[in-house]
């Protein structure tokens, strides 16, 4: 390869919302004094809640287009998620064709999955597996020298062959790394649709690997490894300090899979929080970790909002299928201290589960009436490529091997769903059990009396075989949120519906 003394330009191209591993790659390429911009393509009207229409692709490409011709790059890169995948090839290709020198680069949760599927498409000239942060420096140095073939976690292509070099341990001093590249987005983002929230991470990685969660990839990927690792308190809060000088949020979101793992980390935290921050604040925690005295903490440091998963009330599944550990007495606890300190908070759960039961169901609605969250969210079950729980679905017909492959391509129709659509999503193998009527009741739950759920199991009304209409449960879903306080949300997607659908294009 001949030696091209430049220092490459990276674009970043990516659509629907904010994304914070390419603000953190931006980070580090910008420290080095690498050029960073972004094609940010909101799709206001294909966004995960709604999805009114799909993807414009023509329009996608003329702003690609554009941007290329100002910024003149010599890579671009994409880190698609599952349900962005298909969109992503589609633009490198596009690229590619049009601009056949430009390097393409691929990275994200997508292509750790499936890192062998992603390099053989011919409009991809290479990949990085896992964390990046110090590898794509690397790559950026090395980029038109014979030494870019030996960027520990890169594939590459050279002619018919595919270098893969060996995966880079993961970065141990989070401290060290720059703060997130927030202008990178918020530069493309109006300030009435930045100004809510704040998402920020204070940790990587998760203790746990449920089996339909992306977790479960990244375990077997850095087997081995100590994947958790935390941000010290100090650095966490100079981040948040310095952004709320510039960027005047209202709220913070903690996107840490795990907040806490203990009291310990937590206190310090939380001390200088509410000391220097004061602002109000979500996160989540998983049911095992939950403590009074955690509760407690979190509720006096202005937490608003904490966010527990369950997934399922049957004990004895969530632990051989789920991997998840907790019992429902834990679940129950936890509801209990979050009542007790007026915390308000929300129990995940998901449908369509493999081998789940009616009487499964059943038992779900009867414990969520027991711990009456603010809130309740939901969702059918996304099989994402490489996890557990695709065997389960094998094992029980739902799935078949084509679907694997639809899976593992991005083209699985259940992960391109909007919210709304997989309220009373059900599939096939469930076709005799009304789950819109079970979303219904998961929708009333938090917002009615006990006794009205009590009521609708008593008369079985989910035997019902009509649907409950779509508008319906949008209707309750939203006298819910009313109810939570937290129709901001929705605020937030109608806002951005019409910035981006009505205001003259760029």
């Amino acid at each position: 390869m001949a030696e091209i003394k430049i220092k490459p330009k990276f674009l970043f191209i990516h659509p629907q919302g904010e994304n914070l591993g390419i603000e953190y790659l931006s980070a580090v390429l910008k420290m080095n004094k690498f050029e960073v911009e972004l094609v940010f393509l909101p799709q206001p009207l294909s966004n995960v809640a709604f999805k009114l229409f799909g993807s414009s692709y023509s329009i996608d490409e003329e702003k690609i287009k554009n941007k290329i011709d100002n910024f003149k790059p010599e890579i671009v890169c994409f880190s698609p998620f599952t349900s962005q995948y298909q969109w992503a090839v589609k633009q490198a290709e596009h690229i590619k064709k049009r601009y056949p020198s430009i390097f393409i680069l691929f990275g994200g949760v997508h292509v750790n999955s499936v890192p062998n599927m992603v390099i053989k498409n011919p409009y991809v000239d290479a990949i990085i597996i896992g964390e990046a942060d110090y590898q794509i420096v690397e790559f950026a140095k090395k980029f038109g020298s014979k030494e870019l073939d030996t960027v520990a976690s890169l594939w590459i292509k050279r002619g018919k062959k595919i270098i893969k070099n060996k995966l880079a341990q993961l970065p141990r001093d989070l401290d060290k790394l720059p703060f997130p590249d927030k202008d990178l987005f918020y530069s493309q983002i109006p300030k009435q649709l930045t100004n809510t929230t704040y998402m920020i991470i204070g940790s990587r990685g998760c203790p746990f690997a449920c089996t339909y969660c992306s977790n479960n990839v990244y375990k077997k990927l850095y087997s081995g490894q100590n994947r958790l690792r935390f941000r010290s308190p100090e650095n966490i809060i100079k981040e948040l300090t310095e952004a709320q000088k510039k960027y005047h949020f209202r709220i913070v979101e903690f996107f840490d899979d795990v907040l806490t793992i203990d009291e310990e980390r937590l206190r310090p935290l939380m001390k200088l929080y509410r000391k220097r921050v004061g602002l109000p604040f979500t996160c989540y925690l998983h049911p095992q970790l939950v403590t009074e005295k955690i509760i407690k903490l979190l509720k006096e440091s202005k937490c608003s909002w904490l966010k527990l998963g369950v997934q399922s009330a049957n004990e004895e599944y969530r632990k051989r299928f789920l991997r998840r550990f907790e019992s429902n007495e834990d679940i129950i606890r936890a509801s209990k201290f979050c009542h007790k300190y007026g915390l308000e908070f929300s129990l995940d759960h998901i449908f369509n589960l493999p081998g789940e039961t009616e009487a499964d169901l059943i038992e779900a609605v009867k414990l969520y009436t027991i711990c009456r969250p603010t809130i309740i969210n939901f969702g059918t079950l996304i099989y994402l490529p490489k996890t557990e729980i695709i065997a389960l679905g094998l094992k029980h017909k739902i799935l078949k091997q084509l679907d694997i492959k639809k899976i593992n391509e991005g083209k699985d129709p259940v992960s391109m769903m909007a919210n709304i659509d997989l309220f009373s999503y059900q599939y096939q193998r469930h076709k005799n059990v009304n789950i819109s009527m079970y979303a219904l009741m998961l929708i009333l739950t938090p917002i009615v009396p006990v006794w009205v759920i009590n009521f609708l199991l008593k008369i079985k009304i989910y035997r019902m075989k009509r649907r409950v209409p779509k508008f319906i449960l949008i209707f309750f879903k939203a006298i819910g949120k009313l109810k939570a306080k937290q129709l901001y949300i929705y605020n937030s997607v109608f806002k951005m519906i019409f910035y981006y659908t009505f205001r003259k294009n760029d």
